[in-house]
């Protein structure tokens, strides 16, 4: 089978589908693994697209790859202590098909009034805010090499020459060397079709056109590749991830014709999305400045480079 197909069951039909745990507990870490600030910046960065014009009321919001919910319980704390008022013109959404995932999401978000839905193709958004964490790594992938890419066969990775699409893709990026996936393709045309406009704001690992392999599997933090290691002992049961090749996000927003509002590093993001004034806020407790200070610390020297910020827009 193809890698894609491989990489699909070992991520979406059993790691994903088992609510698997994130942070200290599970096999990696995210910036939500941190703490509260992460998404109290993001709902900072929210308010102020509000604020700009950039989002008009009434408004979807909706979170994509959410696993136990803590982001979201996390932004939408964060907008009860910062305006609580903006509720009444929002409803919440979280994008899951999983069904394990949602119980474990209801149970993160006891309380909260939202909608599950198990897939974009079944939902039409008006006017939408959208926001994800570690998404698109998450997307199954073609390897790609030369004219070749990668199949499995009895857990052995075996290099075949490349069907049609995926040489006329990969030749469009000038893609010789890495990862390249067909889902993420399908995710911008989904979007777009569920979509009449939106503002997505998401934050992934990668590079601009890397002409390298990136795949790599994480156990308890600790860091295989999957070149050299028994493909049997982790399908399943360990994460398999790869750095984005932010060309081709870049790629699909403009065959889409979605504009590119903001593109830099994470932690670049961060402060300015308010970092300082958040601190600022926490100063009026000891403890909770304490360890807002932490948490900042953390953000901002925790994740190298390679995190990134991207958000593009539809408009009518």
């Amino acid at each position: 089978m193809k890698f894609s197909e491989f990489s699909r069951l070992w991520l979406h039909e059993n790691y994903y589908k088992n609510a698997v745990r994130i942070g200290r507990e599970g096999d990696f870490y995210t910036a939500v693994s941190v703490g509260e600030l992460f998404g109290t910046l993001l709902a900072r960065h929210f308010l102020a697209l509000v604020d700009g014009g950039f989002l008009k009321l009434p408004l979807q919001v909706l979170e994509i790859g959410a696993n136990e919910g803590h982001l979201s319980r996390d932004f939408l704390s964060a907008l009860v202590l910062l305006r609580p008022s903006i509720f009444k013109d929002m409803e919440f959404y979280i994008i899951e098909p999983h069904e394990s995932l949602q119980r474990v999401q209801k149970k993160t978000l006891r309380g909260v009034e939202f909608s599950h839905e198990t897939s974009l193709k079944n939902c039409h958004f008006k006017n939408a805010f959208i926001f994800c964490n570690e998404l698109f790594d998450s997307f199954a992938c073609e390897l790609i090499e030369g004219d070749r890419m990668a199949f499995v066969e009895d857990f052995r990775l075996i290099f075949r020459p490349q069907d049609e699409r995926t040489k006329e893709r990969c030749g469009g990026l000038d893609l010789q060397r890495g990862e390249w996936s067909p889902f993420l393709e399908e995710f911008f045309s989904d979007l777009d079709a569920s979509c009449e406009k939106f503002i997505f704001a998401g934050f992934d690992y990668g590079g601009v056109s890397p002409q390298r392999f990136s795949l790599r599997i994480y156990q308890n933090h600790e860091l295989f590749s999957p070149f050299e290691v028994d493909l049997r002992e982790f399908f399943g049961r360990s994460d398999l991830t790869y750095d984005v090749n932010f060309a081709h996000i870049f790629a699909l927003c403009e065959r889409h014709g979605f504009r590119l509002l903001e593109f830099k590093r994470q932690n670049r993001a961060l402060l300015d999305f308010g970092l300082e004034e958040a601190l600022n806020f926490a100063q009026k407790s000891k403890k909770n400045y304490e360890k807002s200070l932490s948490q900042a610390k953390n953000l901002l020297f925790s994740f190298n480079d390679k995190f990134h910020f991207f958000e593009f827009q539809k408009s009518n």
